[in-house]
Formats: structure tokens, sequence, C-alpha cells
């Protein structure tokens, strides 16, 4: 049996278990705190899991998203122990995988749980109070809701509209729409006051109310969403959205050459007051997005320009764009994002892909080293690339 880690709750990616204790990740709540959390938020209750209708009108009233969350529960929620959240596919060899959430201890480095969940996991996102862990499956219409405390899962809440991907009729010469080929689901995230979990779908953007664990509410025109995060004080959300539904049919081989370009990449600014995308912008692919704490600056990483950008969270327009390539690093992609909680540093994991074929390699296969397999430490006083901290595992 071989297990292989998909998305990691920390930086989007499985990395050197002890950036999980230093970083501050992408928006709130998509990785995080222990179960030690001193939040009074009382855990949802046990619904079955099934959903409202999709719709861009919620089935029932909206609990309130823009909240004001001063600094004094931002610190608390940063001040937590936290473990980092690491969703897995184990490959038993047979046609179907099985799922399990690998909780790392940021104190000693090491996996200290692995239930067993799921089909393919996916992205995470903890509750602020750190009670809850929301998990997200490539292969079923579903989120897992774990407790974890007793690391145990509470229940599944249904995607509607949402099937399972025909992974297993796909062969390396056939050709495909994008739409084939994504997952049920990808990217999640909580509202800071814990009254939402947002996750992009095949369906859309959909709304979970944590209190009733039912979608409430869908927003079809963000199929295109890839990676997603939330502000700090809960009024808006970031959405790196790809052009790939527009593209027609191709082979794995040349959809996965147009994700290593980069191309057709771009950005949307959600109000979640209004559920209204209020600004979309063209850039290259983005692979991870962060959010600074006091909500500043949006830390976006970029394939077309192998670079970390800096953009300014009302307008999207860059700040800053900070390139991560050196004279050896230049076959790599730049992923997941994470922000320290003063914003002082920004750490990108970056996954090496082979220039001759297009294709992302393993660690395994190309060695793991500051050239292709690494996390990038950018100084943001400087805006530099102060370090290239080698990583074992992609």
């Amino acid at each position: 049996m071989t297990a292989r880690a998909t998305w990691a709750g920390g930086l989007g990616v499985l990395t050197v278990a002890a950036l999980g204790a230093l970083l501050l990740l992408a928006g709130c709540g998509t990785s995080g705190p222990s179960s030690s959390g001193s939040g009074t938020t009382p855990p949802p209750g046990d619904a079955s899991g099934a959903a409202a209708p999709a719709s861009a009108t919620p089935a029932t009233p909206m609990p309130t998203t823009a909240a004001a969350v001063d600094r004094a529960e931002i610190e608390r929620r940063l001040g937590l122990p936290r473990f980092t959240y690491v969703g897995e596919a184990e490959d038993q060899g047979t046609a179907r995988s099985f799922g399990a959430l690998a909780f790392i201890d940021s104190e000693t480095d090491a996996v200290v749980f692995r239930p067993r969940l799921g089909d393919h996991l996916g992205r995470v996102a903890v509750a602020p109070d750190g009670r809850l862990i929301y998990v997200t499956d490539h292969n079923e219409p579903v989120v897992w809701v774990v407790d974890a405390e007793t690391h145990q899962k509470l229940r599944s809440i249904r995607l509607p509209g949402v099937s399972r991907p025909r992974q297993s009729t796909i062969t390396a010469t056939g050709k495909y729409s994008f739409a084939e080929l994504l997952p049920c689901s990808s990217a999640v995230a909580c509202t800071p006051d814990g009254a939402l979990v947002l996750v992009l779908t095949t369906a859309g953007l959909q709304v979970i109310d944590t209190a009733s664990s039912e979608v409430v509410r869908t927003l079809p025109e963000l199929r295109d969403g890839l990676e997603l995060a939330v502000s700090f004080d809960g009024k808006h959300a970031y959405i790196a959205t790809v052009d790939s539904l527009t593209r027609g049919r191709h082979t794995m081989l040349e959809w996965v050459n147009m994700s290593i370009a980069g191309v057709g990449g771009g950005l949307a600014l959600l109000d979640l007051e209004t559920w209204q995308v209020v600004k979309r912008v063209k850039c290259g692919e983005v692979g991870g997005i962060a959010v600074d704490p006091d909500d500043s600056r949006i830390f976006c990483s970029d394939f077309k320009l192998k670079a970390l950008r800096i953009v300014d969270p009302l307008t999207l327009a860059d700040i800053a764009v900070i390139s991560l390539k050196s004279a050896k690093a230049r076959y790599f992609q730049p992923r997941g994002v994470g922000v320290l909680p003063d914003g002082s540093k920004v750490y990108v994991v970056c996954a090496g892909v082979m220039p001759t074929s297009g294709q992302i390699t393993s660690a395994a296969t190309a060695g793991a080293s500051p050239d292709m397999f690494f996390c990038a430490v950018v100084d943001m006083e400087s805006q530099e690339v102060v370090k290239r901290i080698p990583l074992e595992a992609y």
C-alpha cells in the first residue's frame, strides 16, 4: 500500500511539517488551531447532510457574515496551539482509493492521528474556534465534518448539483473537457464568525450554513474558481479563477502543459454581504492565496510568472511582483502560500516540473532540492526571497 498526499490544509501541498508551526495559512480557517481552542461557538447539530436546492437565492435566512472581528479576537485565534491537517488518498492498487486525514503536531513535527475518511481527501478548513474540521473530497460530492478533539467524523454535508468525476474512464490519449477532469470540490474556507463554510465545487461556489449543515446558496458564476481565501473581517472572499471551461477538449498532457504555462488565470473579489462578484482581473493561473492578517494585502502565487504577487485587496491591482526564480530554480510551479501573523514573511511552496514532458514530477523521482522542490521564504520588508527550504514531498 502506498499513500500519496494531496492538498494540505496548510500550504496547499504537503511540506516539511515544521512549517505548520510557523504559518498563518491562507484566509481564515484553511488550516489552523488544535482542539484546545477556547472559542464558545457550539458545534452544528447532527444534521443528516440533506442539502437545500442549489440556487442563487438562499432557501433559508442567511446568517450574518460581516460581523466585526476585532483585533483581540484575531490575536486569540492566532495564538491557539495548532495542528497542520493534511488531506490524503491511499492507493491500494484497486480502482478505489481511501482517504485519510493526517494530524501533524507542529511542536513534534510528527503525525499523531490519521483517521480514515472518505475517498480521496482534498482541502481542509478549520472552524475559528478550532473545534471542527471541514474536508473536501475529490471523488465524493460531500464535505466531511471532523471533530478536532476526538478525530472522528461527525457528519457529511451533501453538495447539491455535484456528481462523482469519471476518473476511471480517463486515458492518456483521450481528449476531455476541463469539466470532465475536475474533482467534486477543491478549495474550502470558513468565515471568521464560524457561521459559514465556503466551498468551490463543480456547481459553483457553495455556501454551507454551519448551524444547519446545509448548502444554502450556490453561485454558479464561480464554477471557474480553483482557489479560495476569506478576509479576516469576513467581508470579502478572494477566488482564483481559470478560463479552462471555455477551452474545448484536450489530452491530459495538453491540459497539464497549459496549467504549467499559467495561461487564462484570473482573480475575483466576492462581497460576502451582497454575494456579488464586484471585481475580476486577468492574470497568470494562481496556485494559492493568503490574506495578510490586517487585511491590507493579498498574496497570490502565479504559475505564469513563477512569482509571488502582492495584491491590493479592493482593486486587485498588483502592489508588487516578487520573482521566485533563480539561476537553478526554473522548472517549478509556485503553489500554496502562507503568511506569518505579523505579516513579515510569506512562504510559497514550489513543486518541480519536468521541462521536457511538462509534467509535475515527484520528489522521489527528481530528488528533493532547492532547485525543484522548495519552500521560498519571502521577506516583506526587502521583498526578496531570503531562503529556499528543501522539501521532501509534494
